[in-house]
């Protein structure tokens, strides 16, 4: 690694990177490192998927996507029109190889994100496509899709006082008791259309990202609170009223498995890890399908219908 490389604390993991991250410092540069993200070169990089196995891929037209292969000697995680991440057999040490006019602020996005997703689930880690609070000492994970309001939901618990954990990729840790939940990039990014959530935080704390969201850097939370309810935000244009429904396990194991984190394909060894891991959670934590009225400003009742309807003490 070069001298400049900085150590970063994300997902529970040391990480040690060439390319800034928006993450805490470590507080200390010392090995080990569970990760380390390197910049790379390489020859020019197709259009088409990378040489190997396809394990997972995502199609977003346009030439817009990713797809993960299994070449032998490495995985190639390959985002269309970004660049490639070429992940050691370690699973370890991942190389950092852009497109040409792709700025490293661009690779750090997708390496807090998609890259370390991908990384764990290889890993046969236990990784959520969500963001997470908590209140008490009680963690509520909010699951679903891009686009479903997983920030959106975030930042309004956190301005009405829950301590923020993680956004849009949550972590998890068995225990005796439950599922731990790591802390993530200790920001959280906002769309365009939940901007004005933004301004319930001070002005110190937000930025703009190379994706064009507003980020809120969040207050520090080392903990790893435990896992109490998960909730799968739907909107709806009937009536003005936060309703919870609690789901059945196999209607929960459903709606987690509609979102994932890296879309898998299946009969792959991921794939099936994946199902054996949702399943367990399905079957120790509550999941509720919250169903949230369309549009800001929220209802003046969203954050305590949330918080009692999945049985958190706010």
């Amino acid at each position: 690694m070069k001298n400049d490389a900085q150590v970063y604390d994300l997902y529970g993991l040391r990480v040690c990177s060439e390319i800034a991250l928006p993450a805490p410092r470590a507080q200390s540069d010392l090995p080990p490192y569970d990760l380390e993200f390197c910049q790379g070169e390489g020859p020019a990089i197709p259009d088409d998927a990378p040489s190997g196995r396809v394990l997972a891929e995502l199609d977003l037209g346009g030439g817009r996507g990713y797809t993960l292969t299994d070449g032998g000697n490495d995985y190639a995680l390959r985002f269309h029109g970004i660049g490639d991440f070429r992940i050691d057999p370690d699973l370890r040490t991942i190389h950092v190889c852009l497109l040409d006019g792709i700025g490293p602020e661009v690779a750090a996005l997708f390496l807090v994100g998609n890259v370390v997703a991908c990384v764990l689930t290889l890993a046969g880690e236990s990784v959520l496509h969500a963001s997470a609070v908590e209140t008490n000492g009680a963690a509520l994970a909010i699951a679903g899709g891009s686009g479903m309001g997983k920030s959106s939901l975030a930042a309004l618990l956190c301005a009405q006082g829950a301590r923020f954990v993680t956004d849009d990729l949550l972590r998890l840790q068995p225990d005796g008791k439950g599922w731990r939940c790591f802390p993530g990039t200790g920001q959280l990014r906002l769309r365009k259309d939940a901007a004005s959530l933004a301004e319930g935080f001070p002005a110190s704390r937000l930025s703009t990202t190379p994706d064009d969201r507003v980020a809120v850097r969040m207050p520090d939370n080392p903990s790893m609170p435990l896992l109490r309810a998960i909730v799968v935000p739907h909107r709806t244009r009937d009536g003005d009223m936060v309703k919870m429904e609690r789901l059945a396990r196999s209607e929960a194991l459903f709606h987690l498995m509609a979102y994932p984190r890296i879309r898998e394909l299946p009969r792959n060894e991921p794939f099936q890890r994946r199902i054996d891991f949702l399943g367990r959670v399905a079957t120790s934590v509550p999941v509720f399908k919250a169903h949230i009225p369309w549009g800001l400003p929220p209802p003046v009742d969203l954050v305590s219908s949330l918080m009692r309807g999945a049985g958190i003490e706010a």
